[in-house]
């Protein structure tokens, strides 16, 4: 068997957008990594459900979304031609869409808009609904013609070198800068060549629906101004008379995202918090009449799970559905422990479970009765599922097939251990290759973000290449994580306690289990909230040989005050404000503790991260290089926080490669 190379990455298919069709056929979107020329490649596919053949409908490599037009063709957006692409890099705002037949032939131009990096959603034939970000901060410069526009677009080129900000928060992770702008709601008729605004200027919407009549649009969001308003309001919109009306107020839910149409309901996932932000909880599916009346709750998913959630991996592109309403039941995907799951919910009813651990589901779609989804099963990378009616997933496509052919997979190894709360921890282990009991080995502990997040036994292309390269690689899911409801995710305030516990218990257990590894000869990695806990490690025990920290937390009160979140999720995380109880925020800081640091570390940031912003990893680097500790900092520009997952693929070469060089000089795997 060979070793999985970094550069295997280039081999593998990223599936997104599953949409069935009437005839036994779906389309799917799969994106491919291009080393040469740093970018992903992502077209259109047509699958045969029966045979599960894919053929190719576009080879431009430029399909990010699509939506059906009529029943024989699809709509995507673009920017192809040159002058277009020429015009959008002077500022203007333009969206092209192309029309492609599913039975063969070329795409053909279909309409244009005047907004940036629109998608469509079909409401019926040839009328759409339109979403783009719209820039309340931007002159309209459409309204202009000739030399007018041309000299004014020029001048506008001039205001690029300053950003002016009088919003909090003004920046959003992988969106840039933020200030003013607003994701809106647009109808566009086709034949008409006409575009209505739905949503107000300044309104942000957040999510958003239609009834299956067509006739409805459900949408959530707020209005806001200055602060943004983390609460959403939901909304019905009648598409025949353009008016709105309200069914709730911005003011007791926030993360109003996924929105279904049940019966006489609608039903939405959100978190309840009202006005204490400080008031821990994850995301419930609540239910509220059409007609109008109180919200209540109509499956707390999050007593036990997360919903839409899914174990990690680096080898997602893109996804797809993860929640839709098919006649009078609502279905939706679930994190459930290492897994996730597709369950169905009938009002009345407790939720069934539709799919088991066999193939953990990332995202689906239901037509006919027909359950189709796109998951990790086993040991091998996305393909599409058919839900049998069994409960069990058939495999149907073969994107994926050679990728790892001949390659050595590592299997992860259950590993389950009880911690002092009680709470049964569980873990994996991967192998190295050609592993003999009678020699001892190096090995890697990898820690998730979140810290709601799970590792399970999904593909992860970073551990693998580890474990080709000759060292165990240990993983688990320490209190804190997802998948397993509120009570077990619930850390705030009290960051660094029974997490660093749980982590350090499973390394002892596992270097119990596995004599072969050298204790002597340990690493730690992880990225966010396991960036946070790298820092916190580094400055609690000295068994690590070396430590990559990796889009991190240094300081609770810096981070509070600078990344996309800080005014929300991470004053709830740690119980506290900067003004009113600033030492519990400092104790919860690894900064505190970084003088005890022994252990050499090497620092990853990206200079667009503003979820765990630049500063928190620079702070740490200065600490070490203050105390003698060895240290480096590798600075990724053009980065975001998703740079290990959807970042450039050449940067992610290099992020690689940084890591493991850094890692291997210090446990002895070079």
């Amino acid at each position: 068997m060979e070793r999985i190379l970094d550069t295997d990455l280039q081999d593998y298919k990223f599936l997104s957008g599953l949409k069935l069709l009437p005839d036994d056929r779906a389309l799917v979107i799969a994106a491919k990594a291009d080393l040469e020329d740093n970018c992903y490649r992502s077209d259109l596919y047509l699958v045969d459900c029966k045979t599960g053949a894919a053929r190719p409908l576009t080879s431009h490599g430029d399909v990010r979304s699509f939506a059906l037009f009529g029943d024989k063709s699809v709509i995507f957006p673009a920017i192809r031609e040159k002058k277009d692409q020429k015009r959008v890099e002077n500022g203007e705002l333009l969206t092209v869409f192309y029309q492609l037949p599913l039975d063969g032939g070329e795409s053909r131009e279909c309409f244009r808009l005047p907004l940036q990096g629109a998608g469509a959603h079909l409401v019926r034939e040839g009328l759409y609904l339109i979403t783009a970000v719209h820039d309340n901060a931007r002159p309209d410069f459409e309204s202009l013609k000739g030399e007018k526009r041309r000299h004014a677009l020029l001048d506008y080129q001039e205001e690029k070198d300053y950003q002016v900000c009088d919003e909090a928060p003004f920046w959003f992770n992988g969106r840039g800068f933020t200030n003013k702008k607003r994701s809106r709601l647009w109808l566009y008729d086709v034949k008409r060549k006409k575009l209505k605004p739905v949503t107000e200027p300044m309104f942000d919407t957040r999510g958003f629906t239609l009834s299956p009549d067509g006739k409805t649009l459900a949408y959530a969001g707020a209005l806001t101004d200055k602060k943004l308003n983390m609460h959403s309001g939901l909304y019905l919109y009648d598409l025949e008379t353009g008016e709105t009306k309200e069914l709730f107020g911005p003011d007791r839910f926030s993360g109003l995202g996924s929105l279904a149409f049940v019966g006489d309901q609608l039903i939405f996932s959100a978190e309840e918090h009202g006005e204490d932000w400080m008031r821990f909880g994850g995301t419930n599916l609540y239910s509220i009449p059409l007609e109008g009346g109180e919200p209540v709750m109509a499956v707390p998913v999050a007593e036990t799970e997360d919903f839409g959630g899914n174990p990690g991996s680096d080898c997602r592109y893109g996804s797809g559905i993860h929640m839709k309403a098919c006649e009078d039941a609502l279905y939706y995907v679930s994190a459930r422990a290492h897994y996730s799951v597709l369950y169905r919910w009938q009002p009345g009813k407790e939720p069934e479970v539709l799919t088991g651990e066999d193939c953990s589901v990332d995202f689906f779609d239901i037509r006919d009765g027909k359950i189709f989804t796109v998951g990790f099963a086993g040991n091998d990378l996305q393909e599409v599922y058919r839900l049998e009616k069994d409960g069990s997933q058939k495999k149907v496509t073969g994107f994926n097939k050679n990728a790892l052919k001949g390659k050595y997979v590592a299997a992860p190894q259950p590993l389950t251990f009880v911690n002092k709360e009680g709470n049964a921890i569980e873990g994996w282990v991967l192998l190295p290759k050609d592993y003999d009991e009678s020699k001892t080995y190096p090995a890697l502990l990898d820690i998730h973000g979140g810290p709601r997040a799970t590792f399970g036994t999904c593909f992860f292309h970073q551990m693998q290449t580890m474990a080709s390269d000759g060292c165990f690689v240990m993983f688990c899911n320490p209190t804190g994580s997802g998948g397993r409801g509120d009570k077990f995710a619930n850390i705030a305030g009290r960051y660094g306690t029974i997490d660093y516990e749980d982590l350090m218990q499973f390394v002892d257990v596992v270097l119990e289990k596995y004599p072969a590894i050298d204790k002597e000869r340990l690493g730690v990695l992880g990225g966010s909230y396991g960036g946070f806990m790298c820092n916190w490690i580094i400055g609690h025990t000295h068994r690590f040989k070396a430590a990559a920290s990796q889009r991190s937390i240094a300081s609770w009160i810096t981070l509070f005050g600078t990344c996309d979140i800080g005014l929300s999720f991470d004053l709830r995380e740690v119980q506290a404000t900067p003004f009113t109880d600033m030492y519990k925020m400092w104790d919860q800081s690894p900064m505190k503790f970084a003088d005890k640091a022994r252990t050499p570390t090497l620092f990853i940031n990206s200079t667009e991260d503003y979820r765990c912003w630049m500063p928190e990893g620079i702070s740490m680097y200065t600490a070490l290089q203050l105390n003698g500790v060895p240290s480096r900092m590798c600075i990724f520009k053009g980065e975001n926080h998703e740079l290990s997952r959807s970042g450039k693929p050449r940067h992610r070469m290099r992020r690689l490669k940084e890591i493991k060089s850094w890692l291997y000089r210090y446990v002895g795997n070079e």
